[in-house]
């Protein structure tokens, strides 16, 4: 769509109530959505979802200051929109029953993206969960498959650091504008991610994260993918309404299970009982997907981004799957435990390694 098109759309947007539904039944009425605005409340009444109150807004309210400023704040900036009427919109995005009508973005969309699956999850996960995650992720980088999460604390930004870490295409779905980092540690991920990958949101720019945007976005972390794996999410979790959004939406829900004694893994636990596939490796989801997969299931060859030599590889090679406290490390390399905490906060900040609970450490890749 062209900038006046997308400025419209914008001034569509500015009205209060007036969400994407309402604009694509908009459409269907006035072809040329320009016309909306030259056309009376008896008119406007007549579309599906307008009533009197909303019609009058949409001809009185209509904000161009906002328009404006998104434009600004679009032009200055390496972000792009995407409007449902575009030819690169993500097509199974489009198949939802609410489809955002215009997507704000940071990095580009692919046609790869259709083989997607989400992970999401709890905000805390434990050792487990974060072990999960990051085994999933990267098999499913290994099968050329999109990792689709939210950048939230927890078991999202694991799922996209690890993807990032072997060379896939990630997706991050915000429940804010793309030009504010929340959470505000992951500055540098938002970064990476863009290389090979998406940040993107329905919601315009300089939307704060407030806590009644994240429920809506999950349609969209959803609604991009061939399923959803939830990895530890508790009775309450926010990753269950994603999952409860890809049955709505008829896609696969997939979930890990968990400890019987362990409030996170309640609300999976409760998923596998209601008919959601039970997952221990990338099989359990191929299984279900391969037929209505896109592209080639050629593997991809992972590669890890960080090259070690010296004491950086020594300390590396040290360290398994498996949690290793500081003092065991410092033992099998016969070095102090404060220069052997040098080396692995290094090899944490190349993605190497990743420190758990209790000064306990393990290998990444």
């Amino acid at each position: 769509m062209d900038m006046e098109n997308n400025r419209i759309l914008l001034k569509l947007l500015s009205v209060n109530g007036l969400g994407s539904r309402r604009i694509m039944n908009l459409h269907t009425h006035f072809p040329n959505l320009e016309d909306v605005f030259g056309s009376t409340v008896r008119e406007l009444c007549k579309i599906p979802l307008i009533d009197t109150i909303l019609a009058q807004r949409i001809l009185h309210e209509a904000d161009e200051t906002f328009v404006e400023r998104q434009m600004k704040i679009l032009n200055q900036n390496p972000y792009k929109i995407t409007t449902i009427f575009d030819p690169d919109y993500p097509a199974r995005l489009l198949n939802i029953y609410d489809p955002p009508a215009m997507l704000f973005h940071f990095g580009d969309f692919s046609e790869r993206d259709a083989d997607a699956i989400a992970i999401v999850g709890t905000r805390q996960p434990s050792n487990y969960g974060r072990e999960a995650t990051a085994m999933l992720a990267k098999s499913l980088v290994s099968q050329n498959i999109t990792v689709v999460s939210g950048f939230a604390r927890g078991v999202d930004t694991e799922a996209h650091k690890n993807v990032i870490a072997c060379g896939g295409r990630t997706i991050a779905v915000l429940g804010n504008g793309i030009d504010v980092i929340y959470p505000s540690e992951n500055k540098s991920l938002r970064n990476q991610l863009v290389n090979n990958g998406v940040y993107c949101s329905e919601f315009p720019f300089e939307t704060k994260p407030d806590a009644v945007n994240f429920p809506r976005r999950n349609r969209i972390i959803s609604g991009l993918c061939l399923g959803t794996i939830v990895i530890e999410a508790g009775n309450r979790s926010g990753a269950l309404l994603t999952a409860y959004y890809a049955l709505d939406q008829n896609r696969e829900v997939f979930a890990v299970p968990g400890r019987i004694t362990d409030e996170k893994s309640i609300g999976t636990n409760r998923l596998i009982q209601r008919g959601a596939k039970l997952v221990t490796n990338i099989d359990d989801i191929l299984s279900e997907i391969e037929s209505i997969r896109k592209f080639s299931t050629a593997p991809k060859q992972m590669e890890m981004h960080f090259f070690l030599e010296g004491e950086e590889k020594r300390v590396y090679e040290s360290l398994t799957s498996e949690p290793m406290h500081i003092d065991t490390i410092s033992e099998k390399i016969n070095k102090p435990s404060y220069e052997a905490l040098i080396t692995l906060l290094t090899l944490e900040i190349k993605g190497a390694v990743r420190q758990v609970a209790g000064k306990n450490f393990i290998r990444v890749g």
